[in-house]
């Protein structure tokens, strides 16, 4: 088979997943999420955080072109030559891809983010900035780190989506946008929630850096969806702070 053959295959067959899930799966798994400082910003990490939900948050976040990098010893298709086949729009710079950061939903239908690292950098990007941030990669050094105008990095490590972000509030935002997707499952809807205000989110990852959200301790009442959080460095004992969402006006409180 050739390569074309098998990006063709790698584009058909990814099409045909649903990475959302269905309300029911999402329903039942719970949420654990992490936030620590680092030395250029903070390092997020939400667990289970899937492509689609993952990219969507990015569109919130990032600024209007996103930078796809591959990462290093994959063995999918790279960004340009995904980008080439799929008629999505952004242009190639050797084997990465600029695309307009609105698209990135399309694009990880297509190809999952543990081939993947997407980067949001401040002005113009060109071909030596694709080669040296592959070189750090290589190096597993931290592209924050490495390029002042990098704001933003979303990829999977370790099994967990990871977003490092210069600003605080990137990953109260971040933490944001998935209480907001959980509800929405849990309620069985598309859309028609605001997302809880991130000082919200700001109180509860202030108690130990740590939450932990199970459907089990998520109740839906007639006029509001509580949602039971433990913050708890062990995350083991019961939720001990509630979020409750008013269905009739749409707003967010904690208790």
């Amino acid at each position: 088979m050739s390569s074309a053959d098998s990006l063709e295959t790698l584009v058909t067959v990814s099409g045909q997943n649903d990475r959302q899930g269905s309300p029911l799966a999402g329903m039942f798994t719970a949420l654990a999420a992490t936030i620590e400082p680092s030395i250029e910003g903070v390092v997020f990490r939400l667990d289970p955080w899937d492509d689609l939900s993952a990219a969507q948050a990015w569109i919130k976040l990032a600024g209007s072109q996103t930078l796809v990098l591959p990462r290093i010893g994959t063995d999918q298709a790279s960004p340009a030559r995904i980008m080439a086949v799929t008629g999505l729009p952004g242009r190639a710079l050797a084997d990465a891809a600029i695309i307009p950061t609105h698209a990135l939903a399309d694009f990880v239908r297509v190809v999952d983010l543990k081939q993947l690292i997407l980067v949001d950098v401040a002005g113009p990007v060109d071909v030596s900035d694709v080669l040296f941030f592959r070189s750090v990669i290589q190096r597993d050094l931290g592209l924050l780190a490495a390029e002042p105008r990098v704001q933003r990095v979303l990829q999977q490590r370790r099994g967990a989506v990871t977003l490092e972000a210069r600003q605080r509030e990137d990953a109260l935002n971040g933490m944001s946008i998935a209480m907001m997707q959980y509800a929405q499952r849990f309620l069985g809807i598309d859309a028609g929630i605001a997302k809880p205000p991130v000082e919200i989110m700001d109180r509860l990852l202030s108690a130990s850096g740590a939450l932990r959200i199970r459907p089990i301790e998520t109740e839906r009442g007639m006029t509001h969806l509580d949602i039971g959080v433990q913050v708890e460095p062990d995350l083991e004992s019961p939720a001990g702070v509630a979020v409750l969402y008013d269905t009739i006006t749409g707003q967010w409180h904690d208790q």
